[in-house]
């Protein structure tokens, strides 16, 4: 009992440091953050241009088809509290979406699928991360057989602006969300199951 409670702790600790690291990483290649220039050192404009949404969404609670259950990770303790997460059961998922700073995503347990508008779908098992970057159109869940407990980190500063519905065919792997976003931007429409 005490062996299998040491290597649950050492898996903790080796997949905190991992994300640790990558978030580091990806913070420090960042554009914009905590160590800005005055805004009067800035070039005309260029304030104006980081508060402008890089995504056609708006600003809301969490969309989703299905149920979104906000789950901290509580193998993973910041400042004394669980690391947020999201688990999602299968088939779930978040609408399209965006982040102001950009969001890291770790698969915690289970599987899930994540894409990046433009890419196909990708298939992620415990222990793998995604980034997308600032402005990046997104969306993440649960695999339709099984569930996705990730842990989520959104980049400084932050801002989610949600978009339409991921329908199945991204969802399956057969689009790469184009066709779902011309749609959206004709119609406004962001449901596409709205008895889901």
């Amino acid at each position: 009992m005490a062996i299998v409670r040491l290597r649950k702790s050492m898996m903790g600790l080796l997949w905190l440091s991992v994300f640790t690291a990558v978030v580091v990483i990806v913070t420090s290649n960042r554009e914009y953050g905590y160590a800005q220039p005055a805004a009067a050192a800035l070039p005309a404009g260029a304030l104006a241009a980081q508060e402008a949404p890089g995504c056609p969404g708006e600003r809301s609670g969490v969309l989703a088809t299905g149920e979104y259950r906000s789950a901290p990770v509580e193998e993973v303790v910041i400042n004394g509290e669980p690391w947020g997460g999201a688990d999602w059961a299968p088939g779930h998922r978040s609408y399209w979406h965006c982040h102001r700073g950009g969001q890291i995503l770790l698969m915690w347990e289970g599987e899930g699928r994540i894409q990046n508008r433009g890419e196909r779908v990708r298939i992620l098992q415990r222990g793998e991360m995604s980034h997308a970057p600032p402005w990046t159109e997104h969306w993440h869940g649960a695999s339709p057989d099984n569930h996705g407990h990730w842990l989520q980190v959104s980049v400084q500063p932050t801002g989610t602006y949600w978009m339409e519905e991921v329908g199945d065919e991204d969802y399956l792997g057969n689009d790469i969300g184009i066709n779902s976003r011309d749609e959206f931007l004709a119609t406004g429409v962001r449901e596409k199951y709205p008895d889901r």
